[in-house]
């Protein structure tokens, strides 16, 4: 059964769709059939989607082999496991993920990362707040700050996350990065992570995606 990815513009199902651009990148066939959500018309909200494809009324989501899989973390991780490790073009084995071992350990680990520390102070950050959330806002940013320097120490001496070869965790937290740069932080300010974004960002087939 083909692989069916629900996703919506400006959302976090952006994270999947590049996800699955890296894995379709060389491909002869695409990877996944995708079927647009409408968000802001509530077409997440219907019985239909609450009931059959995520109870959460959120995106994004997968179907793969009659199994439904939410949450941006578990997707890449999913996708990484299944269509990654043995990735092949032309004949030529080009893994975005690693076997099973201490390096897929540090590739979900990232996975996960910022998910938890970017994503999840990102709410208050908007223009025009009313005065009392101001606090939290500025609460926010210092989290994100510090959580942009925590990945600024970690890419230190290395191209990569996991070192000098690209995989889907570069992917999966640089899109989060990308949201970052939206709301105005300074990637300057931790230059490994600012070099990293870049390099990230030149690939085809992200670039693709804009």
């Amino acid at each position: 059964m083909p692989l069916k990815f629900y996703y919506s513009p400006m959302s976090s199902a952006d994270v999947t769709r590049a996800v699955i651009a890296e894995l379709e990148h060389g491909q002869s066939e695409p990877l996944a059939e995708t079927v647009n959500v409408k968000i802001t018309e509530g077409e997440a909200k219907t019985e239909t989607f609450l009931s059959k494809v995520n109870p959460n009324g959120l995106v994004p989501v997968i179907v793969h082999d009659g199994v439904t899989i939410w949450e941006s973390a578990a997707i890449t991780i999913y996708l990484g496991e299944t269509f990654g490790v043995d990735r092949k073009v032309e004949g030529v084995r080009t893994p975005l993920f690693p076997e099973a071992g201490t390096l897929r350990g540090e590739a979900m680990k990232w996975i996960v990362w910022p998910n938890l520390h970017l994503a999840a102070h990102t709410l208050p950050l908007h223009d025009g707040q009313p005065p009392e959330i101001k606090a939290l806002e500025s609460r926010s940013r210092a989290d994100i700050t510090k959580s942009l320097c925590v990945l600024n120490g970690a890419l230190e001496g290395r191209d990569y996350l996991l070192g000098s070869e690209y995989t889907l965790a570069d992917t999966h937290v640089w899109s989060f990065v990308g949201y970052m740069t939206m709301c105005k932080f300074e990637l300057s300010k931790t230059p490994n992570v600012e070099a990293w974004f870049k390099r990230v960002s030149s690939r085809p087939q992200l670039k693709a995606l804009k």
